[in-house]
């Protein structure tokens, strides 16, 4: 960070936090009402909201003017002598007999040191004509005398923040005509109406936002977040004409300038306290992006440090240019495709085998086993008979975690779980229970059924997930040994796998569950290749759209891709199971192979 010391004017509502710490064991019925008291023995004060935007800009040895609107009660004596600490300029401050100064009241129990109590808030109340009017002048009277300009819109009510439509139009207006001068918003509710300014809401506001310009509608509802924000920010940039940064809390933040887009990831370290990260990313973020000519990637990398080391400390945390400096750097990466999901920075080493789930992964034939085995476990485990709705229900959330997690193990596992589930809910009679096998026989009985008639439709490729078989000979021509792996009984893989077209392809061999748990798993498959054909950690790429096969790729070290394949479309995405590829860890996430190319320019660096 450049030496230089800049000025900074921060505008908007600002809170006073105010820390009560209570004991419960002094707690005790009150004689007027009956209830309990919450008897308070310490307080502790620190500037909110806009103020503690000002106060992180402050610890970052910038000369910080706070310019907002508190009322003339106690707690603006309060906030104005918690600001005084940190050298905040406050002579701005919009003084007023009809507004109130806003409060967020915090409960710590003294035993825990924990918040568990709800919070009281004393909110703002908005603009009256008179002190926008002053507001106004005040805009035009510092915005010419300062380096850089942070408006903090953060008012959770609607209409009682002081980011009012004249304040923003003025805003506009002196961005415009200060263009040497860096604007920064940080917006709730309307981050798309500060046009030119650099612009960082975090996800959620972010796809409000998208939803009100109408870039997308709410049939967007399977996308995940984090994909609609790499599909879309560069629409959302160019509509405000300004960089944008997107943050993702724990999952980091994205960047857009000068379009290229870039994912930044988090650093790993103990989180103490959310509290206050995003307002320690957002004065990092304008200190560093405000002095010099530097790439708003760099700023974003900073601001992650900065809420990285706010995390790690109670309360909303302290920052300082040193402790930043002895941080390690966040890893990034350019995002070439949005439609590629980077979950980490890392990528394979020269990849000699690629092995592949097939199911859900490949072949979409089997579409739809999650609920006949849902209602076949649900039937087992009930006997059938007429249970309470509680206990039902019980059962039900279960039943589809079980297969959510399950989701790539060999069916005679997830019937052994099965079994144990009947036995811990007691409600079959001993003698009535079927062992895994059985359970097994009638669960494929069921779903072989549907598979022979989809293979009797003659339409091999309305059960091939998009892009599947291009991107196999792509693999097959770039000299790629590929494996097909499965938890589906070998002999149906492979009669699967052959009406696909996609057999032949799998010039590694094709494994599928035996009968005895011993003899297969795609752990064991995954051991051999190291074993047998001394294939390294980083030379092997495992492929699939559930969380075993990536857990156990990951646990060996391979290159990991999940697939989080909408099964009824054959296209698309998955909400539900990026969720759960993402918890497993996989490196990179696609919906389908339709991003074939993208995928393999990014894996084999362009060898193939």
């Amino acid at each position: 960070m450049d030496q230089k010391k800049p000025k900074i004017l921060v505008i908007g509502d600002l809170f006073l936090d105010r820390y009560v710490y209570y004991d419960p064991a002094l707690s005790k019925p009150s004689l007027e009402t009956g209830l309990m008291t919450i008897t308070g023995i310490k307080e502790e004060y620190s500037p909110g909201a806009a103020g503690n935007v000002a106060k992180n800009l402050a610890m970052l040895d910038v000369e910080v003017i706070v310019l907002g609107p508190v009322g003339c009660d106690g707690r603006q004596y309060d906030l104005e002598r918690e600001l005084s600490k940190y050298g905040i300029c406050t002579q701005f401050l919009i003084k007023s007999q009809s507004h109130v100064t806003p409060v967020y009241t915090k409960f710590i129990n003294t035993n825990t040191g924990e918040e568990d109590l709800p919070r009281l808030d004393i909110p703002p109340i908005g603009l009256n004509e008179t002190s926008r009017a002053e507001m106004i002048r005040a805009i035009e009277l510092l915005v010419p005398t300062v380096d850089a300009v942070v408006v903090e819109d953060q008012a959770e009510i609607p209409g009682r923040g002081c980011i009012d439509g004249e304040i923003v139009c003025r805003l506009l207006d002196m961005s415009t005509r200060f263009r040497d001068k860096t604007f920064v918003a940080d917006s709730r509710t309307k981050p798309e109406a500060f046009a030119g300014f650099l612009v960082k809401p975090n996800m959620n506001e972010f796809i409000s936002g998208l939803k009100r310009m109408g870039i997308i509608g709410n049939d967007e509802s399977e996308i995940p977040h984090k994909i609609l924000v790499q599909q879309y920010l560069t629409d959302f940039s160019r509509k405000v004409r300004s960089p944008v940064v997107v943050t993702a809390g724990e999952d980091g933040s994205f960047c857009f300038e000068c379009g290229v887009l870039n994912r930044v990831f988090s650093l790993e370290g103990e989180v103490k306290d959310v509290c206050g990260a995003g307002d320690a990313y957002i004065a990092a973020l304008a200190v560093d992006h405000c002095s010099g000519e530097k790439p708003l990637l760099d700023s974003a990398r900073l601001a992650t440090k900065a809420a990285a080391l706010c995390v790690s400390h109670k309360g909303t945390g302290k920052l300082s240019r040193q402790a930043l400096s002895e941080m390690s750097e966040p890893e990034y990466c350019e995002i070439d495709n949005p439609s590629i999901f980077r979950n980490s920075c890392r990528l394979p080493g020269n990849v000699k085998r690629v092995l592949f789930d097939f199911d859900g992964t490949i072949s979409l034939l089997r579409e739809g086993w999650q609920p006949i085995m849902r209602d076949l476990m649900i039937r087992f485990i009930t006997g059938e008979k007429e249970i309470e709705e509680e206990a039902l229900s019980r059962i039900m959330v279960e039943v589809d975690e079980f297969i959510a997690e399950t989701t790539g193990l060999q069916t005679i596992l997830q019937m052994e779980g099965l079994r144990k589930l009947v036995i811990e809910y007691g409600l079959v009679p001993p003698n009535e229970i079927l062992t895994p096998l059985e359970y097994k026989r009638i669960y494929t009985g069921c779903l072989k059924k549907i598979v022979e008639e989809r293979i009797n439709e003659n339409a091999e490729s309305k059960y091939l997930l998009r892009g599947a078989l291009g991107f196999l000979k792509t693999l097959r021509k770039g000299g790629v040994t590929l494996l097909l792996a499965s938890g589906t009984d070998e002999e149906d893989v492979i009669k699967e796998s052959q009406y696909l077209g996609v057999h032949s392809y799998m010039n590694g061999g094709v494994f599928g569950a035996l009968d005895s748990i011993e003899e297969y798993s795609k752990k064991k498959v995954i051991e051999r290749l190291m074993k047998e054909e001394r294939i390294r950690p980083d030379e092997l790429v495992v492929i699939g759209d559930g969380p075993v096969e990536i857990t156990v790729g990951r646990e060996v070290g391979a290159f990991t891709i999940g697939v989080a394949s909408n099964e009824k479309a054959g296209f698309g995405w998955n909400k539900k199971k990026f969720e759960r590829l993402e918890k497993a860890g996989a490196d990179v996430i696609i919906p389908d192979f339709s991003t074939g190319a993208s995928l393999a320019k990014l894996i084999f660096k362009n060898k193939i």
